[in-house]
């Protein structure tokens, strides 16, 4: 294992995501992970623009994960990218350009972790997964469907945080027969907004369904759902409760602890194609304690181990 990881303590050093070598090439890496400092896009609160660079503050990644018995980086690489250059002008070509700077990175042959930003980041990004792989798999975990019906006044979908996989689902990105939502709650604008995910074969667990089957339950049945098919992973930090992680802008109570969170990855994700990753909707400046970005760097390292493992057993 190469020394570079045994990073010194978190407030030291030139900060990058989980403490990982800085390479905007990712020449040579098994796992590329790169910033977007994104909000324009946003409903209630901005502010997650600065997530990177948050996360990127309490970056470190032990490299022992405990429970898969596994040393991270052995016959195993990733990097930190940066972040991706986004105008902040149109919201159209905003995505456009995140669209086209992860085809890049996949063409490389990496596996890719983003970390917003809001979670629009995720449509372009399914665009760029789709020119690569076609349809993929679909695992996601919120506490919103973020599928809402939000016409403009032609009535085509406005790109915003809440529409993101509305828009995916137009645009024929997700493989609907293995897809699935985990964790929303907290009610929801009118029926359609998951009705539409719904009628489109989405898979739901509701937060009160989770809480009440359990973790290792719903990770049987997201395996399940997904099978040996390519998939995208995006994790919206108000999955969490927000006693736990408050620093995002649409926090929602009733959610889950970070200990359910690492479990439900763990048993949820383990051998499966996982293609592609993302991170979204943390927002540093509603949590001055640093709290939640200490658990998004948690959740990034559960990702980046998962990863790893599914490497070491052929995944």
């Amino acid at each position: 294992m190469s020394s570079i990881y045994n990073a010194g303590p978190v407030y030291s050093g030139i900060h990058t995501l989980l403490g990982l070598p800085y390479d905007k090439d990712a020449k040579d890496a098994d796992v590329a992970l790169y910033g977007m400092p994104f909000d324009i896009s946003t409903t209630n609160r901005t502010g997650c623009r600065f997530g990177p660079e948050g996360i990127r503050q309490y970056g470190q990644c032990k490299p022992y994960h405990e429970e898969l018995d596994i040393n991270i980086f052995d016959d195993f690489k990733a990097v930190d990218t940066g972040d991706f250059a986004i105008p902040l002008s149109y919201v159209d070509r905003d995505m456009d350009a995140v669209e086209n700077q992860l085809y890049e990175l996949l063409e490389k042959g990496v596996k890719t972790i983003g970390v917003g930003g809001d979670h629009t980041l995720s449509y372009p990004e399914l665009l760029a997964l789709k020119r690569k792989f076609g349809k993929v798999a679909f695992v996601h975990f919120d506490s919103h469907t973020d599928t809402w019906d939000w016409p403009d006044e032609n009535g085509n979908t406005l790109i915003n945080h809440g529409t993101p996989f509305r828009l995916a689902i137009q645009h024929d990105c997700i493989d609907m027969d293995h897809a699935i939502q985990i964790g929303m709650r907290g009610g929801f604008g009118t029926l359609e907004d998951h009705d539409f995910a719904l009628e489109h074969g989405m898979q739901i667990i509701f937060g009160n369904e989770l809480h009440e089957m359990g973790m290792s339950a719903c990770a049987k049945r997201i395996r399940e759902v997904v099978g040996d098919t390519p998939v995208f992973v995006t994790f919206d930090i108000d999955f969490l409760d927000p006693a736990v992680a408050p620093g995002t802008g649409t926090p929602i109570v009733g959610g889950f602890t970070t200990a359910e969170a690492l479990q439900i990855l763990r048993e949820g994700l383990t051998r499966l194609n996982i293609v592609a990753m993302d991170l979204v909707e943390v927002a540093p400046a509603y949590d001055p304690t640093g709290q939640t970005q200490v658990v998004a760097n948690e959740i990034l390292r559960e990702f980046l181990s998962i990863l790893s493992y599914n490497k070491k057993v052929g995944k």
